[in-house]
């Protein structure tokens, strides 16, 4: 398959978003990969687009500190989501995957999106997707074929994740691949010129934002992507930058990586971040985490928190005694707290499931 089939790169179909140890990464052998056109210069960190007045950006950067800061609930479901149930939920956040979460094995449309924005009573919830911009999945049909692993893979493809069968690393710092995720200028498939670019797409369907997962992946590619985490960094941000061109009230949310949020700017560039295995399972089971590894990951969301970035922690947990002492801790910090099955293929309900 040429790249001109690319169409998007979202999170696991059926899987939780990932983490994991430093591995060794092995590129696949790279092919000559079609000439993308360049796009139109990055504002300057921190600078509105071109031509819109620095004080309509001030104004869109509180609306969406607004908006964010107003969920104090939050519900987490990768795949077999059915619209109709998890409208029902009373969530104020949903956090999706708008490509492959779908109970009926589609793409959500715009309709069922708008349709999540409302909760039973009525009031406004915000519906963001998971979008992975350090990892890609070889068994997403409109993205990958056995051809295209072969014969016409980018340089940007790096070798199978060793521990996730089907996931592909990627050099993220590599302009093809972010060119891939963004678009051109415009925000449009720097393949075809035509369809939306992958984060385009989002935009365009009416989102609220976008969850970033596999931020952490500079640091399991930092041979290949040297100064990595100046460069994930930047990335985050120039994406932040591209959404907001298109609409400004559009949220960026980090998963994970919270060891970047030492750096103001990336704590600028996002609206709210989450975490995963905070309290427990860090090791996938439900063991408590070491004390060390807790107090490491607490500075950093405190710091964020102050910043008044949201803090939302997902904690893979079944005991209800681990769950309630959790959910305490979690809300101690001032967090908003969420349980759910490891595989994220069910939307738990607390007071039901937890």
């Amino acid at each position: 398959m040429l790249l001109s089939s690319v169409i998007l790169l979202l999170g696991p179909a059926g899987g939780e978003a990932r983490r994991g140890e430093a591995e060794a990464v092995l590129p696949l052998a790279p092919a000559p990969v079609p000439a993308v056109r360049t796009p139109a210069p990055a504002a300057r960190p921190g600078s509105p687009p071109a031509g819109v007045p620095s004080h309509s950006m001030a104004e869109a950067d509180l609306a969406r500190q607004a908006a964010i800061s107003a969920a104090r609930s939050w519900g987490y479901q990768l795949s077999g989501l059915a619209p109709a149930e998890a409208g029902r939920s009373p969530y104020d956040l949903l956090v999706l995957d708008a490509t492959t979460g779908h109970a009926a094995d589609r793409p959500f449309r715009h309709d069922e999106i708008e349709a999540l924005k409302s909760k039973p009573d009525g009031s406004r919830r915000l519906v963001v997707s998971y979008l992975s911009i350090g990892e890609a999945e070889d068994y997403r049909s409109d993205y990958f074929t056995a051809e295209y692993l072969s014969e016409d893979a980018p340089d940007w493809l790096l070798g199978e994740n060793p521990a996730w069968k089907g996931n592909r690393l990627i050099r993220f710092c590599s302009e093809g691949w972010q060119q891939t995720i963004l678009g051109d200028g415009e925000g449009r498939n720097v393949y075809n010129s035509v369809e939306p670019a992958p984060l385009t797409r989002l935009v365009e369907l009416g989102l609220d934002g976008v969850y970033l997962d596999r931020v952490d992946v500079y640091q399991e590619v930092a041979k290949a992507c040297p100064d990595a985490e100046r460069r994930m960094i930047a990335f985050v941000r120039r994406l932040a930058e591209q959404a907001r061109r298109l609409r400004p009230d559009f949220l960026v949310i980090l998963q994970n990586a919270e060891e970047l949020l030492a750096r103001p700017e990336m704590i600028a560039a996002i609206d709210a971040v989450a975490k995963e295995d905070l309290f427990y399972g860090i090791d996938h089971s439900e063991k408590a985490n070491p004390r060390s590894a807790v107090e490491e990951s607490l500075a950093h969301l405190r710091r964020a928190r102050a910043a008044g970035r949201p803090v939302f922690v997902v904690d893979y947990l079944q005991d209800r005694g681990k769950i309630t002492d959790a959910r305490r801790r979690i809300e101690a910090e001032g967090f908003i707290p969420y349980f759910a099955p490891r595989n994220l293929d069910a939307l738990w309900i607390r007071g039901r499931n937890f």
